[in-house]
């Protein structure tokens, strides 16, 4: 699963799993492109990756704004030259049942994990596209994995905007892959469980944490280690004839017990 000479954009990856999508992907021998909105932490994973002999830059930027999701890609072909990978790994969470539900908690986190993934995409349209048009009988002309969620599969209990938009990811994903299989474009998905996160602190604690073990087959929260490889093996050339799937990466949550 190597991934030389690949330029790679990861949003939402100051930190969490995007963090470690970027590095794994620095020691893979991809280009790769860190973005968040914390400035600090971009710096701070440029930094690891060069440590660890890969090759990065950063934007900071909030991809929720379609602007910023455009410079975001510009900026990576300024400095790359083009683009190969994109993984929309951007999200946050408001949680609250439905009754109680804000219109900025809904739309604060539909805008970053769906709108911002949708922005993301339609940047790096002209570049897969044209490529696309360019190269037909290539095995691929670009790949977009995109980070979904179990919740998105089954629902989940007082996130429904996260559930929400991590279900919308996955019609963004199916819709993309038909529209850009002509182009030799592959769209995948990786749905994960509970990974063990700071985004997942409060449902691993004393409080919830049997709850949701419970649901999994596997019988333990995942580590960041655990998943990583499915995203890495959708960008690479392994999965050139894959697209329109969801990768369950989640111990069997998705299965339900």
């Amino acid at each position: 699963m190597k991934l030389k000479e690949k330029v790679a954009i990861i949003t939402g990856s100051g930190r969490g799993i995007g963090k470690d999508i970027a590095v794994e992907m620095g020691k893979k021998s991809a280009k790769v492109m860190v973005n968040d909105i914390d400035e600090e932490a971009c710096i701070e994973v440029v930094e690891e990756i060069k440590q660890n002999g890969g090759e990065a830059i950063y934007f900071k930027g909030n991809i929720a704004n379609g602007e910023e999701a455009d410079n975001l890609i510009e900026t990576a072909v300024q400095h790359y030259g083009t683009v190969d990978i994109l993984v929309n790994n951007a999200a946050v969470t408001k949680p609250s049942m439905i009754h109680k539900m804000t219109d900025e908690q809904w739309e604060t986190v539909i805008d970053v994990g769906l709108k911002g993934a949708f922005n993301c995409i339609r940047a790096v349209s002209s570049i897969f596209r044209e490529r696309g048009k360019k190269n037909p009988n290539a095995k691929s002309n670009g790949k977009i994995i995109n980070v979904t969620s179990v919740a998105g599969l089954t629902g989940t209990v007082g996130q429904i905007n996260y559930g929400a938009a991590k279900s919308g990811v996955i019609g963004l994903t199916m819709s993309t892959a038909r529209e850009w299989g002509r182009y030799k474009i592959q769209s995948n998905a990786v749905a994960f469980g509970i990974v063990e996160t700071r985004m997942t602190e409060t449902i691993r604690g004393e409080k919830f944490a049997d709850i949701y073990k419970n649901k999994i087959v596997l019988d333990r929260f995942s580590k960041t280690e655990d998943v990583i490889p499915g995203v890495l093996f959708l960008a690479s050339n392994g999965s050139d004839y894959i697209t329109g799937n969801v990768l369950n990466i989640s111990g069997g949550y998705h299965i339900g017990v």
